[in-house]
């Protein structure tokens, strides 16, 4: 069957001008977007005080009078590898958190606080 005109086919589907939207058809516009995560201080604060208590395990290595630094036996050894470690995880989490992208922008806020913490204290 071929329609001719606009309003044909207007009254074909059953429009009514004056209809509000249905619940199922809001729900499905409402389904198609992605849930918005939201960002919390709590991921900033923790990825700073963890940043900061790695960068100064990493600056207390070289500080000859630390309780981690150069020959302080095996309390030094325990302290600058878990400094070490410290780092290895935070670059790993900001590489990770970089390659996911929009995906996973809680791991890249706790990421980049923490990799900043951490520079700053090196650089201090």
């Amino acid at each position: 069957m071929y329609i001719n005109s606009f309003d044909e086919r207007l009254e074909r589907i059953d429009w009514q001008p004056s209809a509000v939207p249905t619940r199922h058809m809001i729900d499905s516009v409402l389904a198609s977007r992605l849930p918005v995560q939201p960002r919390s201080a709590m991921l900033s604060l923790a990825g700073a005080v963890t940043g900061i208590l790695i960068g100064v395990g990493l600056k207390g290595m070289t500080v000859a009078d630390s309780p981690w630094g150069p020959d302080s036996g095996l309390a030094g050894l325990a302290g600058s590898g878990l400094a070490l470690a410290g780092l290895a995880v935070s670059v790993a989490a900001a590489l990770v958190a970089a390659a996911k992208g929009s995906k996973a922008p809680r791991l890249m806020q706790f990421a980049s606080i923490n990799l900043l913490m951490i520079s700053v204290l090196l650089l201090s």
